[in-house]
């Protein structure tokens, strides 16, 4: 890069700038135009596909260049940012025209994936989070904020075990911003190792700390007296995530509206293995919504409460009581189909004015907005004279909760033109009357030929004189009177110009108009700027009873959605019990159910208590339906503790404190984790954190190792889960030997899939029926996956084979042999690995001495002895 020296006096400003965001992209205003240079020039005209020119910046060599229209840099500045960018703008702060030098120019925002208020730069129905950890010597705090919304949530937990929490907290909200704190080096290390693991694209960023702020006191008065308690750790973290948003906003921070705690008493804690499993807000495949519950479930008609579904989705609740004060909305929907229609039509005129009270806070409102937020208004009379006989108590409590603000209604009708014009510096959004000022100076512009004919045939009367206006560049607007009609002209009549033929005069009143009419468009944007900040500051005093507005809209929407869900479905209301059993009559999968139309879905019954049917131990043939039916458990005690009806004939649950899952898994190339890894990982995290009364899924638990050390972790897990934890489980298992379990307590109880055959076909009924299957099905599978015959008789012969020799010594050919020695310098002495397996009371004395002889002869050969 060229030396400050060598550089015009405008790169030097350029570098300067650039010097206080070397992080950033710096979008630099010259003119009608955004550039960027160097580096940055390099990097957009890669990413935007734009031109690269260059400029004289002082060498003999240009300076790489590109740049992009002011008016829509908007545009180029959020595809930069979904890019994981960082974009600094900086504005000229005074007119060119009228500077002396170098037009002062400075930074005037910084947007990045975290702070981004633009209304198509983040997903309507999703929440664009922004993260902040620090760290003590005895905990680390954890805050996350939607700075679109104006929500904020905050968490503290021990320093022991907080990358699992963390890495939950990452999955689940999936952040695109995450500040670094007060972190080791070995902290930030293991945020970048949990980044790599998770799926997203979450930018990390260390801001600057500062000596001269409080960070502390900054956090501190966001939270109540209530929580300080709890929260004190975490004000710090608070504060630190506050100032960085006003630092990079260039606004005030007194727009975050809630600030509640992460994980709460009375909410179902989902970790984000269980999120992932049962498909909730993303699916397995590609991480989309298609095939989710929340693509099931979401008829949501506004962005505010498709929001908050997903969030209602992750946090499901925990006390019987708000959960069934949700149902009881849901059932009175559903009930009054009238109701339901009226409401629909509603709410679809209402647009995501949560998001739009943010941007009125922070000064990024367009006329667009205002628009939106008056028509959304606008509807919200007739809501709530729609649901003005309600009766159940939540609908009740909504619908007080919302507020038809009058005032701003009216002022947004009298200040905003029914479609007003895109941007506000281009003028046109200001409506007729709303300012006298204003409309004197469009009609000066718009009639000033009129105007100038009034005001000659005014002059003309007054003063008998023939005369006639004209203009010139030089002498601007003036009146003309020939020598031939020269009387004596009033004493306000000032020449301007003496001709051959005629005198020029001009008076106050065309001085007046000369200067009104060629400043009147500048004027008229000046003024009707002026007046649009006007309106936005009247409004900014009403925004937190219209923040109460659209948190309850969002919840009345989500009510609404559920009950769509449920007529459309064939959904039934289940019942709570505090008896802790899970009892499902006839029990439908939501999501398979949904998706695969051309196929009968064959509904299950469950039975889960702590008395009878604690563990159900599910054996039965690979791709049966094992996994579908208890993922299906789980998601149905999910959508219960939502407030919603599920598919089923009948139900009776009790809420439950967590789910846990354990299905399925793939090696993790990037951390060098097998499958069995994870897989243990994931037990292991289970068996600590559940208590009696969590719900547990496990599936083939113990299928990625050999056949008895599998099934040997398998016993043992569940005899744990019988013993230590007491959890209602269903564990799934290919191991039929495992179904003899049922005898050690009357708690543990064998099921299997019922499956009809036919010869070698067999045909899966998915019906989950009592009992416990005899064998294993994996050939059958085999065949139905379209193996070749010749391959698949060899494996029955080579099955006989295994299962006759099962309890015999083991045989071993002089090959094998000598591909175990060969490896015995590597892992293990394969002679005294079979001497310590062997069962020497289960052997005949025939049987010991040829084991024994084998023995002898294999260590001979394995030692090189002839």
């Amino acid at each position: 890069m060229a030396e400050a020296i060598k550089l015009t006096p405008m790169m030097k400003q350029y570098m300067e700038v650039k010097e206080r965001c070397r992080d950033k992209i710096l979008f630099f205003r010259l003119g009608d135009f955004y550039e960027m240079f160097f580096e940055d020039a390099l990097t957009v005209s890669r990413e935007l596909d734009l031109t690269l020119t260059g400029r004289a910046g002082g060498n003999k060599e240009k300076v790489p260049m590109c740049g992009v229209p002011f008016h829509s840099a908007d545009t180029y500045i959020e595809r930069l940012v979904q890019k994981g960018y960082k974009v600094a703008v900086c504005e000229q702060m005074e007119d060119p025209k009228a500077a002396k030098g170098i037009v002062k120019r400075e930074i005037i925002k910084v947007i990045t994936p975290g702070t981004i208020t633009m209304e198509h730069a983040v997903a309507a129905k999703q929440n664009n989070y922004l993260a902040c950890m620090t760290a003590s010597a005895a905990s680390v705090s954890f805050v996350l904020a939607d700075v679109t919304t104006g929500e904020c949530w905050w968490q503290v937990c021990d320093t022991d075990g907080w990358e699992s929490i963390v890495g939950d907290m990452v999955s689940v909200y999936a952040p695109r911003e995450l500040l670094l704190g007060s972190l080791t080096a070995a902290q930030k290390d293991g945020i970048r190792k949990i980044l790599q693991q998770r799926e997203g694209n979450c930018v990390l960023t260390e801001p600057d700390i500062r000596t001269d702020v409080d960070y502390e006191a900054v956090g501190t008065q966001y939270f109540t007296v209530e929580m300080m308690a709890a929260a004190k750790a975490a004000s710090y973290c608070l504060g630190l995530l506050l100032s960085y948003v006003t630092e990079v906003m260039k606004c005030d921070i007194s727009y975050f509206h809630t600030l509640e705690p992460l994980q709460q008493e009375q909410r179902l804690v989902l970790d984000a293995a269980c999120l992932h499993h049962l498909e909730i807000t993303r699916n397995v495949r590609d991480g989309g919504r298609k095939g989710t519950l929340l693509a099931v479930l979401d008829h949501t008609c506004t962005a505010m409460g498709g929001r908050l579904l997903r969030k209602w989705l992750e946090t499901p609740l925990l006390s019987g009581t708000q959960i069934m004060r949700r149902q009881e909305g849901v059932a009175e929907l559903v009930q009054h189909s009238v109701l339901r229609k009226d409401v629909t039509d509603i709410l679809e005129k209402i647009y995501d004015f949560e998001r739009i009270l943010t941007r009125i806070e922070t000064g990024t409102v367009s006329p667009k907005d205002y628009v939106a937020l008056r028509e959304s208004l606008g509807v919200l009379p007739t809501l709530k004279q729609a649901l003005q006989q309600v009766t159940s108590p939540i609908l009740r409590d909504l619908i007080a909760a919302v507020h038809t603000h009058d005032e701003v209604y009216d002022l947004l009708c009298r200040s905003i033109k029914e479609v007003p014009g895109q941007v506000i510096r281009n003028g046109g959004v200001i409506r007729e009357g709303f300012s006298s000022e204003l409309d004197e100076i469009r009609r000066i512009g718009a009639n000033s030929k009129e105007f100038l004919q009034e005001l000659e045939a005014k002059e003309r009367e007054r003063t008998g004189i023939k005369m006639k206006i004209g203009y010139t560049k030089v002498f601007g607007y003036y009146f003309e009177i020939s020598h031939a009609n020269t009387k004596p002209v009033p004493e306000y009549y000032i020449r301007k110009q003496t001709l051959v033929n005629a005198e020029r005069y001009i008076t106050p009143a065309l001085k007046e108009f000369e200067v009104k009419v060629l400043t009147a468009q500048e004027r008229m944007l000046a003024l009707e700027y002026a007046l649009y900040g006007e309106v936005r500051q009247r409004i900014q005093t009403h925004i937190h009873d219209m923040q109460e507005t659209a948190r309850a809209l969002a919840q009345l929407d989500c009510l609404h959605s559920l009950a769509v869900a449920a007529q459309e479905n064939r959904y039934i209301r289940p019942q709570l019990n505090g008896e802790r059993q899970i009892r499902i009559v006839d029990g439908r999968h939501p999501i398979m159910e949904h998706y695969v139309k051309n196929a009968l879905f064959v509904p299950n019954d469950v039975v889960l208590n702590h008395d009878t049917h604690e563990i159900l131990i599910i054996t039965g043939p690979n791709m049966a339906g094992k996994s579908t039916y208890m993922r299906q458990v789980a998601v149905l005690v999910l959508m219960t503790q939502i407030g919603s009806f599920i598919p089923a004939r009948e139900a009776s649950i009790c809420p439950v404190d967590r789910i846990f899952t354990r299905i399925g898994a793939t090696d993790d190339i990037l951390t060098g984790q097998s499958t069995f890894m994870m897989e243990m990982e994931e037990v292991s995290h289970i068996l600590q954190y559940a208590t009696q009364n969590s719900l547990l899924i496990l599936d083939e638990i113990g299928r990625g190792t050999s056949t008895f050390d599998g099934m040997s972790i398998a016993r043992a897990v569940i005899e744990y889960c019988l013993k230590k934890v007491h959890a209602l489980t269903l564990f799934a298992t290919h191991y039929h030997e495992l179904t003899d379990m049922s005898t050690m307590s009357k708690k543990i109880k064998n099921y299997t899939v019922a499956v009809k055959e036919r010869g070698r076909d067999i045909t899966f009924l998915r019906r989950i029926i009592p009992g416990g299957a005899d064998r294993s099905y994996g050939l059958h599978v085999a065949r139905l996956a379209g193996l070749p015959e010749g391959l698949l008789k060899r494996a029955e012969v080579i099955l006989q084979e295994l299962e006759t020799a099962e309890h015999r010594p083991c045989q071993v050919s002089p090959s094998e042999k000598r591909d175990t020695v060969g490896a015995e310098g590597l892992f293990a002495n394969p002679v005294l690995t079979r001497l310590l397996e062997v069962d020497i009371n289960g052997l005949t004395p025939i049987e010991a001495i040829s084991f024994l002889y084998a023995l002898q002869k294999e260590a001979k050969e394995g030692s090189g002895v002839g």
